[in-house]
């Protein structure tokens, strides 16, 4: 094909959760590109065709490909490319990149793959970009193995009968890919830089706009004196952020009675749920329901009427507890922003019917007992051990040993959008489902700033002001160490309030021990603190050490320095062995103190963090 390809950045997008960033952040670049594709002038109607699209590059490794995949699904779903199209063009996507990943750069991690889609006059053009050769020039023959139990062979035929184009380059530089299919009605915006920089404002826009709602809604959950006032409150909220002409909220019926007859006289009650309907597949299948033309639900006896919408479970622990309908009369459809802040809108309303639900049921003589089964759920569902991100120039070990008494420890490893890493280690004051509760709330917002993008100075201020917020006179604070590694990996800098020490370690068995003290006290005391953020260069072999204090205020009470002082020794000598060498001393450790405890009495949680290059 004699054809070429011109890339013009436009703008850089502002990547939102909703989209998966979080999975592909830390090694893609990502742009809104317009593609000029001379290489189309094959149909007299494409000679001058316009695109507008989104270009990524990414390492050769297969857990990127769902974070793209869900890019790609939004980018249709904001193009408007009808839901049978786009479940096709998922497939496509999903073995044209897996090929690519796999046989193109037999997974290596340090070689990139090039993706980029784009939509434009009815068409949506997808291209896979390797470093590979290609395949052989027979496997580019549409037709399927000869062997039926062959492994491999399937993905290029696939491709092939879904596509109406299928275009292939191999040159010095790897193997190309590019596949075309015409798709009618897909919306393209005005090619202008003015409408591309327009459509980055307005995700700037909406990412703050939620901000905002989260705050409030904070405030509403902590000030309401009942359930029903809090969904009343919250109502005008959702409305701002994601306009609708109908809202509903449907609830099971094994709800507390009380309750559940408390939240009937909400004006926006869904009652009964009728058969075969959208909000019924909701709740019986435990996913989302999206509409996207009024045929969709033809038949629906309540939401029969309107264009477009979405219905979403209110889940805790795998359990569906009711659903959040929202609907428009007329389109535009629910975008991917809004139907990622109904998400969380749905998950925070379900916690709170959750928790109501338990305060109804339970009597003075069960209390601390279901106080324990919940805040235990509530700990594993709302402070998961992190996911760590992919690194090739670091390594990091995360433990922790959960106390017979629910705690509100929480750590954490994110990436943040420079290409850097936090490192989070929290401590929430009490016990039970209030510290469950409030780490969760410590998680949430910790989040969302560090998706916002600022300073390590200004977050944890913010941090701390957002809290204060929140708890108002509640006696709730938490402490907390926050470390923010540099992208480059040679810089970390620390900001400790009121937690234990951060421990940097030098490298090699005999190597230095330097403590990072608390520079002010702990947050959601004092809105105006402000908070000293120190500096530690960082080389290869050089580590970090988190803890809480569940690993060494246990063996001698009223001695918390000495116990400390014990906790930096054990490390002093082991560190070197590694993260989890590191652990099983500290177990060891407290079992020869206590051989007769089988559970923690606090909260033990450990975060090791190593540069290896």
């Amino acid at each position: 094909m004699s054809g070429r390809m011109d890339l013009e950045c436009a703008i850089a997008v502002v990547a939102q959760p909703s989209l998966g960033m979080d999975k592909i952040r830390s090694s893609a670049i990502i742009s809104n590109v317009r593609l000029s594709n001379t290489g189309l002038a094959g149909r007299a109607h494409a000679a001058s065709m316009d695109f507008q699209g989104q270009f990524f590059r990414v390492s050769s490794e297969l857990a990127r490909v769902e974070g793209l995949r869900e890019a790609f699904g939004a980018f249709l779903h904001n193009a408007r490319v009808p839901a049978e199209e786009a479940a096709r063009w998922r497939l496509v996507f999903t073995e044209a990149l897996v090929n690519a990943i796999v046989h193109g750069n037999a997974q290596k991690p340090d070689q990139l793959i090039e993706v980029s889609w784009a939509v434009g006059d009815g068409v949506v053009r997808l291209e896979v970009v390797d470093g590979g050769p290609g395949p052989p020039v027979e496997s580019l023959a549409p037709r399927l193995p000869d062997d039926p139990l062959q492994a491999g062979g399937r993905g290029l035929f696939l491709i092939q009968q879904s596509c109406d184009r299928v275009e292939h380059w191999r040159g010095p530089k790897g193997f190309r890919l590019v596949m075309v299919r015409a798709t009618p009605g897909v919306h393209v915006p005005a090619a202008g830089n003015q409408e591309l920089l327009d459509l980055a404002l307005a995700e700037i826009s909406q990412c703050y706009e939620n901000l905002a709602a989260f705050y409030r809604l904070g405030d509403a959950l902590i000030g309401a004196e009942a359930l029903s006032a809090f969904f009343v409150r919250t109502a005008a909220d959702i409305a701002k952020v994601v306009p609708h002409d109908r809202l509903a909220l449907h609830f099971d019926e094994r709800l507390h009675p009380t309750l559940l007859a408390d939240l009937a006289k909400l004006p926006f009650a869904g009652g009964p749920v009728p058969p075969d309907g959208v909000v019924e597949r909701a709740l019986q299948s435990g996913q989302e329901q999206v509409w996207e033309d009024a045929a969709e639900i033809h038949g629906d006896p309540v939401w029969g009427g309107y264009a477009c919408g979405v219905s979403v479970p209110l889940r805790v622990s795998g359990v569906t507890w009711g659903a959040l309908t929202l609907a428009r009369r007329r389109r535009p459809y629910l975008v991917a922003a809004e139907l990622s802040t109904a998400r969380t809108y749905a998950d925070l309303f379900a916690i709170a019917v959750v928790n109501a639900h338990n305060a109804s049921v339970r009597t003075r003589e069960q209390q601390d007992l279901r106080d324990l089964e919940i805040a235990s759920a509530m700990q594993t569902d709302l402070l998961p051990l992190p996911t760590l991100p992919v690194g090739r120039d670091w390594r990091a070990v995360v433990r922790r040993r959960s106390a017979r008494s629910v705690a509100g420890d929480y750590v954490d490893v994110l990436a943040t959008p420079n290409g850097g890493l936090l490192l989070a280690m929290v401590d929430v004051m009490g016990k039970g489902i209030s510290a469950a509760l409030f780490a969760g709330m410590v998680r949430t917002a910790l989040h969302i700033h560090v998706e916002v993008g600022q300073p390590l100075s200004r977050l944890v201020h913010n941090l701390n002001r957002v809290l204060c917020r929140q708890i108002g006179d509640l006696t709730l604070f938490a402490t907390c160490a926050l470390v923010e590694i540099s992208p480059a990996r040679d810089r970390a800098f620390i900001v400790n309030a009121g937690h234990c020490p951060v421990l940097w370690l030098g490298p090699g068995p005999q190597g230095s021990v330097r403590e990072y003290a608390p520079s002010g006290p702990p947050l959601g005391l004092y809105p105006t603190t402000e908070y000293v953020v120190e500096e530690q260069p960082l080389a290869p072999g050089d580590r970090l050490l988190l803890v809480t204090d569940g690993l060494y205020e246990w063996d001698s009470a009223g001695d918390e320095a000495g116990n400390w002082t014990r906790l930096v020794q054990l490390v002093s000598r082991r560190h070197h062995a590694g993260g989890e060498a590191l652990w099983e001393s500290f177990q060891q450790r407290i079992h020869d103190a206590m051989p007769g405890e089988v559970e923690a009495r606090d909260d033990q949680t450990m975060l090791f963090w190593e540069r290896c290059s």
